[in-house]
């Protein structure tokens, strides 16, 4: 059966699983590796990056300069993260990963008008029984030495791809990225973008997930899957991206992927 793949930018309204959802989220202590005491937190958050509950992953991996694939265990774990602890064994770009995670199926009803509704807001609306699967995952990039970036796709998920070296954004500087579903672009992907404590500055009260939350921040990919971001400011940031597909009347699946990012100031 055909698929129906509407991006994030789409005019879907999912309501009532909770007041805010939880994004997903890997950071390390270093971005840039320089001593031995590497650490990767991997949790849920409503406002990046503060851990609220640890993510768990049915595969942890490491993405080698030269392509090969390593699987991360780790190495500690409390309610609200797991801890990895990958060896860099030298120079160059590595990708972790958290694979794809399987979460939970909510009940949902579509009305005729494309919208989808959950929980106690069902009762308030007509329409058609359907169900929604969701799908989580995140990456992050530590670069070792001589960086020497080269994409390296896992044609699996949601994945969001920098197109020159994730170690090397400046503030101001543009970036390029590509929005990838199962290894194909994602055309015209709703990019939501978090600066690390900004619900310190904004006072955000919006859920992430809710494509009604208009952000200023929030970036849109070409017909290519493909989208520029210039960071206004030094720090972490995370690029988050939500695909939903229609699998048929009664099911379907939501894929959500987040990028974390180190932005660094001129001449750093």
């Amino acid at each position: 059966m055909k698929r129906l793949t509407i991006a994030f930018l789409s005019l879907f309204l999912f309501v009532g699983v909770q007041v805010n959802a939880h994004v997903p989220f890997l950071k390390p202590n270093q971005f840039i590796v320089l001593h031995n005491r590497l650490q990767i937190e991997s949790s849920f958050t409503e406002f990046p990056f503060q851990a609220d509950f640890a993510m768990d992953s049915p595969c942890f991996s490491m993405i080698e300069p030269g392509g090969g694939q390593t699987i991360l265990q780790p190495t500690a774990k409390t309610r609200v993260a797991n801890y990895l602890e990958p060896r860099l064994a030298g120079d160059g770009t590595y990708r972790i990963n958290a694979g794809v995670r399987k979460g939970p199926k909510y009940k949902a009803l579509e009305t005729p008008d494309g919208k989808l509704y959950f929980s106690d807001d069902m009762q308030k609306h007509q329409g058609r029984a359907t169900s929604l699967q969701y799908y989580s995952s995140a990456d992050t990039y530590l670069a070792k030495g001589q960086p020497d970036y080269k994409p390296q796709l896992m044609e699996k998920g949601i994945e969001i791809i920098p197109l020159s070296s994730p170690n090397a954004i400046q503030v101001k500087d543009e970036s390029s990225f590509r929005v990838y579903q199962d290894g194909k672009p994602v055309a015209n992907a709703r990019v939501v973008v978090v600066y690390d404590n900004e619900h310190y500055d904004k006072h955000r009260i919006g859920d992430l997930y809710d494509v009604e939350n208009t952000r200023e921040s929030t970036l849109n990919a070409n017909a290519d899957g493909v989208f520029t971001f210039s960071p206004k400011k030094a720090g972490l940031v995370l690029l988050f991206v939500t695909v939903h597909t229609k699998i048929d009347d009664t099911l379907w699946e939501s894929y959500n992927s987040s990028l974390s990012l180190e932005v660094n100031l001129p001449g750093a």
